[in-house]
């Protein structure tokens, strides 16, 4: 494609399948269902599930796609269109920095601003989502996906910080939280698939304004959570990955 690239969506996590459902793979998670959203949105039905590319000279999974919709615009309606690559890096997490860093170099976006990153957050309510943009390391510290990110490239991106919230006091160490998978027990899976839908609004809301105050006041917290939640019996959402 000739374009230029509107945004990257990096999604954090751990390649592997024995990751595919932890916490720590929010990111990753995300990343998967904003693909399968994005082409039912387009009526792409006969190219599901969405092609991902295999890139190990960019050491991640990339998908580079045109996303037309339309909104409303006070009495008429407005159709947009963006180039956006998505992406999970196949690095470990804590060296999430340098396929950031190789896909945007390769696509030629030098703006980090037009980067934004999805990832888990542990200071964070299962549910709830978190909206940063810029700001210093310690906004970010602890994550240690982000933190290397910013290592490479400064902290001037968007985070979209998802929700995974704490183990209970004394209860299971951090390290295996993360590394463990989403559960039925208290909602949990159900309140992460309704933290997908509501980042995914998030971030078309965010691609027409990029006024990320706007962004913050109408999707982060605090924010009462629906009583009804849709029952999700799985966090799969199946893509098809090409060697490149």
């Amino acid at each position: 494609m000739s374009r230029p690239i509107d945004f990257v969506i990096a999604g954090l996590g751990n390649s592997g399948q024995e990751y595919a459902t932890t916490r720590h793979n929010a990111g990753y998670i995300f990343i998967d269902y904003l693909a399968n959203a994005m082409a039912l949105t387009q009526g792409e039905g006969a190219q599901m599930p969405p092609v991902f590319h295999r890139r190990y000279d960019l050491s991640a999974d990339v998908r580079d796609t045109i996303f037309t919709f339309t909104y409303a615009n006070g009495s008429s309606t407005v159709t947009n269109s963006l180039r956006i690559i998505l992406m999970k890096p196949l690095t470990a997490m804590n060296e999430s920095g340098s396929s950031v860093q190789k896909v945007m170099q390769y696509y030629a976006v030098k703006d980090s601003k037009k980067l934004i990153v999805v990832a888990d957050d542990l200071n964070t309510q299962p549910g709830i989502l978190m909206v940063q943009g810029g700001g210093e390391l310690a906004a970010m510290r602890g994550h240690k996906g982000l933190e290397n990110i910013v290592s490479v490239i400064g902290t001037d991106f968007v985070r979209f910080r998802l929700g995974i919230g704490r183990p209970a006091a004394n209860s299971t160490p951090i390290s295996q939280w993360v590394l463990s998978p989403f559960t039925k027990e208290n909602r949990e899976m159900d309140l992460f698939g309704y933290l997908l839908q509501l980042t995914t609004q998030a971030l078309k809301d965010y691609s027409m304004n990029q006024d990320l105050k706007l962004i913050k006041k109408k999707f982060a917290r605090p924010r009462k959570i629906p009583n009804k939640l849709t029952e999700m019996n799985s966090l799969i959402f199946p893509v098809d990955v090409h060697e490149a």
